[in-house]
């Protein structure tokens, strides 16, 4: 059975996990509190029963009958419903400060026997679980957890699914808005030009060069730059900037695409956080997350010296016509923060740990992203300004940068930006790090935030030389080379219009385009807004969000 959109959430959990060497016993006995209606002890064997053929026993069915009649079928639903992913995906992504977190809070609710926090548990029955025929299902949890019984604080942990769900929902809100708004733009005619989503006319020769960031050692980074052939003038030049666990060919397609219509494009490997550190791990080697903090701190220094080496280079290489004073970035993720950083955007250094001390103690927050943000506390800042003057413009793809640059430093990016969210992204939440940061965007003008639908985390990432980090086709969602024709159409018609000074290209970003670009079969589909109105945002989102922002 296909996981429900909730559900969604123990995929992240699992692709998460922390993993703890346990014996393994499972839980036969479930003991549930919930004052002021006492403690209720319930067989795992029960509810073994009532999943497989509906019938309560008399302990179970006192609880069903606390909880409303159109939600019981569902319970039933979500007991048989199964997540696959790989045991190995589970096992392997040890000491993984976001599981940690999010099992430590887990283990609020599910806690051992002997009430202490279950977090180390909950990871081995994961673990279990994945590894069962069945997959991960509750059930399967429940008979890998290594205790022979489970308590649960009902209280906390109804109010954690509250939650949750408001969490959830109100992320489904952010997005149905932007769309309306999107949609009730008046059509436009676009104009007589090649569509920016097809391939151009220029052939390009691609070189794989290597330059230093002194600010990490002598190892040299690789970069890959393309180049069109047969330029009349200097060409712009587009910096990619790729996500944690992803390499410089994640996004080849788009390099090629842009190269095709007539830009310079390097591609950066940022060696702290790239596929091949991931790929170290998944062989078995253990993954130095003491290198992640440092590793916020140069990416964006990475681009600064790949454009210096390019600079320096294009003079002896007859065949570059590259204008380096004319740089413009794409970055996904990771690499989000990381161009927006080069951009302009600032990270606020002194309100970050008192911020990441609450988010810590934050029961209920499920920003996954936050943890990982937050390891920048372990780095020291930069002595100087990683802000590039050079760039132009910058397209930022599911950037997690919310607590980095909170509101102050967002509205420091004094250049044409293009936020992109995924409606179905659960590890850069779309409201929480794209939605909110647009409205932050003051002084970015124009400023454009495009939502994909059911676009994922995954939705525009290309294939890495060593692969990135395996996930279940869940949480990938529909054929990612679908959207990456809508993500070829927008990064041109952005760059043509602010990078290449072409503004007759600038009536493609509109709703209008963006209709064009819906996928095969509707899988699926772009929106694309200039502007939104904060209070009306405010409206739509529950009170609970908006007090504790």
């Amino acid at each position: 059975m296909r996981s429900p959109r909730g559900l969604r959430w123990l995929s992240a959990l699992g692709l998460a996990a922390s993993f703890w060497a346990t014996p393994v016993l499972p839980a036969e006995q479930i003991e549930l509190s919930y004052p002021p209606f006492g403690t209720f002890s319930i067989r795992t064997s029960d509810l073994e029963t009532y999943a497989r053929t509906g019938v309560a026993s008399p302990e179970l069915n006192f609880l069903l009958r606390l909880i409303p009649t159109d939600q019981t079928g569902e319970i039933q639903q979500n007991l048989n419903a199964a997540i696959d992913i790989e045991p190995t995906t589970i096992t392997q992504v040890i000491n993984s400060p976001i599981g940690r977190v999010l099992f430590e809070r887990l283990g609020r609710v599910f806690k051992t026997g002997d009430g202490e926090n279950g977090a180390k548990a909950l990871a081995t029955a994961m673990e279990v679980a994945a590894a069962s025929p069945d997959g991960i299902t509750v059930l399967t949890v429940l008979r890998g957890f290594p205790d022979k019984s489970i308590q649960i604080d009902g209280q906390f942990g109804l109010q954690a699914v509250g939650a949750l769900f408001r969490a959830i929902q109100n992320e489904v809100e952010a997005v149905k808005f932007v769309e309306r708004v999107a949609t009730v733009q008046p059509t436009i005619t676009l104009p007589n030009l090649p569509m920016p989503q097809q391939a151009g006319n220029y052939t390009w020769n691609k070189q794989t060069i290597s330059f230093v960031n002194p600010q990490r050692g002598t190892q040299p980074i690789p970069a890959d730059v393309y180049v069109p052939e047969g330029l009349t003038a200097p060409a712009p030049l587009i910096v990619i900037s790729h996500g944690l666990a992803s390499d410089r060919l994640s996004f080849a397609y788009l390099a090629e695409h842009l190269a095709s219509q007539g830009f310079a494009v390097a591609a950066v490997t940022h060696p702290g956080s790239d596929a091949n550190q991931i790929g170290h791990f998944l062989s078995g080697a253990p993954l130095d997350y003491q290198a992640l903090p440092e590793d916020w701190v140069q990416r964006p220094l990475d681009l600064k010296y790949v454009i210096d080496t390019i600079a320096a280079q294009a003079p002896a290489n007859p065949t570059w016509n590259i204008n380096t004073n004319q740089v413009a970035l794409f970055g996904q993720s990771m690499g989000g923060y990381t161009v927006l950083a080069a951009a302009g955007a600032v990270v606020n250094w002194p309100s970050i740990p008192q911020e990441c001390k609450r988010i810590a103690e934050d029961s209920f927050s499920f920003n996954i992203s936050l943890p990982l943000q937050c390891r920048i506390i372990a780095a020291q800042p930069p002595k100087t300004s990683v802000a590039d003057p050079r760039v132009k413009a910058v397209i930022a793809v599911n950037p997690v940068a919310s607590t980095l640059f909170g509101e102050s430093g967002f509205a420091e990016i004094r250049v044409p930006t293009m936020l992109v969210a995924g409606s179905n992204d659960i590890f850069a939440p779309p409201l929480e790090e794209q939605i909110r940061p647009f409205t932050w965007l003051q002084h970015s003008s124009p400023k454009f935030l495009s939502v994909i639908q059911p676009g994922t985390h995954f939705s525009t990432i290309g294939v890495s030389s060593d692969g990135v980090l395996p996930v279940p086709q869940d949480l990938i969602g529909p054929n990612p080379e679908l959207a990456q024709v809508g993500i070829k159409g927008l990064s041109s018609a952005f760059f043509k219009a602010f990078a290449a000074n072409q503004p007759e290209f600038r009536p493609f970003l509109s709703q209008t385009f963006a209709n064009n670009l819906s996928s095969e079969e509707d899988a699926f589909k772009f929106f694309i807004v200039d502007q939104l109105n904060v209070n009306q945002l405010n409206q739509v989102l529950s009170r609970d969000t908006l007090t504790n922002r």
